[in-house]
């Protein structure tokens, strides 16, 4: 296809959507962080159906919105797909949820700062089991109190138990210890750092040394059994999180992770956490991925064939035929 025609089809699209000029539309784009990241996030979801279709999975989009609002959405089906195979005619699927990364995830990290990020790192590094040791205390003891104030009004009712991942609690504890030898190594990297090289300007043009994969889920949630409000999506409300790292990495490629492995909040057990830390990209490393770490895979079919979800009815008033 010649590419004058899609260029074509553009023009002519945002003229009469919009009204304005290419030029104009893109300074508006531009302007417009939230309009940018729904973009992105409508691609993401185009990509992640071609990519479930590629694998022989029927996918069936789940309305946004039905009618009566986001609440309306059947409550173990707000996500954004139904997926199954098609050897398996069925009326059962997974329930997929669609993200992107955080996109300022290092300034909310305070990574703008070298003190601060060379104290990120270090416990990332040299500090890991330290760290891992103190996130796996407070979020237990997070658990505790929230218990016991919750069982002094619910006598006859069990709090939900407190399940994390040990080795990678809380939000998440990247392995860096294989990257430098010793600390002196990591302090004179960080040191050659101007405050430019690590403005947020230079993170949001990715040039910056690193790059957090920080997973953003900002919706606020009521847990029907412990009626505890947390911004964060309730566990139940889907199987898999599918996560496009393309805002850090410049390509549009997936992880995944079964919502029922990822770590819950310390303080309400059936809410998931807003922000996950699954990987950080180095400069001093080309900005090579590292190893997952569970729960997070890399592999949607292997996500599946190792933490086996639990199918679900698909509700075929939820579905959106466009």
């Amino acid at each position: 296809m010649s590419i004058k025609k899609p260029i074509k089809q553009l023009i002519e699209y945002v003229l009469q959507n919009f009204g304005v000029g290419i030029s104009i539309f893109v300074n508006a784009l531009k302007m417009s962080p939230g309009a940018k990241g729904s973009i992105l996030g409508s691609i993401s979801e185009l990509l992640f159906k071609d990519y479930a279709e590629s694998l022989g999975f029927e996918v069936y989009r789940i309305k946004e919105k039905p009618e009566g609002s986001y609440d309306a959405k059947s409550p173990d089906a707000k996500g954004d797909f139904y997926i199954r195979q098609k050897k398996y005619k069925s009326n059962f699927a997974l329930v997929i949820e669609c993200k992107s990364v955080k996109s300022n995830a290092e300034k909310r990290a305070g990574l703008i700062d070298n003190g601060k990020l060379l104290r990120f790192l270090q416990k990332h590094s040299f500090e890991r089991k330290k760290s891992i040791e103190s996130i796996l205390k407070s979020g237990k003891r997070t658990h505790q109190r929230e218990k016991e104030k919750w069982e002094k009004k619910n006598k006859r009712r069990p709090f939900p138990p407190f399940n994390w991942n040990e080795s990678n609690p809380g939000p998440g504890i990247p392995d860096l210890s294989n990257v430098w030898k010793k600390k002196d190594d990591l302090e004179k990297w960080v040191s050659t750092f101007s405050e430019k090289d690590i403005s947020e300007d230079s993170y949001w043009d990715l040039i910056a040394p690193v790059r957090l994969l920080q997973t953003h889920m900002p919706s606020t949630r009521i847990d029907p059994y412990t009626k505890l409000s947390k911004t964060g999506p309730l566990k139940h409300e889907f199987n898999i999180l599918a996560v496009d790292l393309f805002l850090k990495t410049g390509k549009h490629q997936f992880i995944f992770a079964n919502s029922s492995d990822l770590n819950h909040q310390g303080g309400s057990p059936n809410h998931l956490q807003q922000n996950y830390t699954v990987d950080i990209l180095l400069e001093c490393e080309n900005f090579a991925p590292h190893t997952l770490l569970l729960p997070w895979y890399s592999d949607l079919e292997e996500c599946i064939k190792n933490t086996p979800p639990e199918l679900r009815k698909i509700d075929e008033s939820q579905l959106d035929y466009r």
